[in-house]
């Protein structure tokens, strides 16, 4: 029997040269290429996928904590390796559930060393662009941004709007960054998360065969492939911000450790940022909890919950944040310091659907007998 890949020691080995990096990533605005090589040299890229299948067998919520802790050494290293990895997850998702072409996938995926690329959720209810149908297939046009690990990648997975008799759709289909029409923007240069290749793909023309096309869904509505991407997708990718709200919460008690704190307003700071962090790593637990290792039926309630964690989390990593700036002051302010790095790279999830008002207009919808929408 082969043995399961060990990821607790994988970090030990690498998280602290990860993270003696990852200020230059930060300063020179550079992809974190080197990071994500090593870590796929080591395998664990296909570490979520099943032993027989070629892969390294870790459980799901082991994937999500190593995810989480990896965020510690290096924010945008891990963001950039959730990508890959909440692609695979539902994957995974679906061949456990006895889906013979997500087996082949994950076959071709460890196999080949592939790396799945995404928008993390971007293109979501509605998507954007257009498609046409031709023979054998569609022809697609569209710009997605935010599509991290792109330099990187060698599959993109996306969705297009598409108009046909019956009304507006959307395709989803994967389709090789090597094909025909596809650029990579190079347009990534943001506040936070620096390192992740988050640049837009540019789609002209690109031919779609048919046979790549995975759903054609009705646009604008909630259809139930979002309950599977809700429930299973965003515990992978919005771990790393629980990571950082942890990195910022034990950095700050350290810096402020042995140190006179007479001022009152450092002190309920410190326990302001201390109950927030608590806050953002419960939801972390209920977020992956919910989604059972994969050994669940995703419907509108695990959806629901998922989107409540992920705007939970969002929002009290922030509040951690910034009540540790207001206990450690000045200092804080400061790149010598490290949190400004930190808290730059937090405020990213807010901006992973949903954001904060749409998903409270959501989950009250559905509270009251409505469907979960866009």
């Amino acid at each position: 029997m082969e043995k399961n890949m060990n990821l607790e020691s994988l970090l030990d080995e690498l998280g602290p040269q990860f993270e003696e990096n990852a200020p230059n990533v930060d300063r020179e605005n550079s992809f974190v290429e080197s990071n994500l090589l090593i870590l796929k040299d080591k395998g664990a890229y296909k570490a979520l996928i099943p032993t027989s299948l070629g892969g390294g067998g870790v459980s799901y919520s082991d994937l999500c904590y190593f995810i989480k802790n990896l965020a510690k050494y290096c924010p945008s290293t891990a963001l950039t390796f959730s990508m890959h990895q909440h692609l695979v997850a539902v994957l995974t998702f679906k061949f456990l559930n006895g889906d013979d072409g997500a087996k082949k996938t994950l076959e071709m995926v460890a196999g080949k060393d592939l790396v799945l690329l995404s928008t993390g959720g971007g293109d979501w209810v509605s998507s954007n662009g257009s498609a046409e149908k031709v023979d054998g297939g569609y022809k697609v046009t569209c710009i997605k941004p935010f599509c991290s690990g792109s330099p990187l990648a060698n599959v993109a997975v996306m969705s297009c709007a598409f108009k046909d008799s019956d009304g507006e759709k959307v395709l989803h289909f994967s389709t090789p960054m090597s094909s025909d029409g596809i650029t990579v923007l190079d347009d990534w240069n943001a506040m936070g998360m620096k390192g992740t290749g988050s640049n837009s793909i540019e789609f002209k023309n690109v031919f779609i065969p048919e046979e790549k096309v995975a759903l054609i869904r009705e646009r604008g509505k909630w259809h139930p492939v979002w309950n599977v991407v809700s429930t299973l997708a965003f515990p992978i990718f919005i771990a790393p911000y629980a990571g950082i709200a942890e990195s910022i919460t034990e950095k700050t008690v350290m810096l402020l450790n042995g140190r006179p704190t007479k001022a009152s307003f450092s002190k309920a700071s410190l326990g302001e940022m201390h109950n927030n962090y608590q806050i953002t790593n419960w939801a972390l637990d209920g977020l992956i909890a919910n989604a059972k290792n994969l050994d669940i039926k995703p419907d509108a309630d695990s959806a629901s919950r998922a989107l409540q964690a992920k705007s939970i989390i969002t929002k009290h990593g922030r509040e951690c944040a910034q009540a540790a700036m207001e206990a450690l002051g000045g200092y804080s302010y400061s790149q010598k310091c490290g949190i400004e790095r930190l808290y730059r790279d937090l405020l990213a999830g807010e901006f992973h659907p949903m954001q904060a008002g749409k998903q409270k207009e959501m989950l009250g919808n559905y509270l009251i007998g409505g469907e979960l929408a866009e």
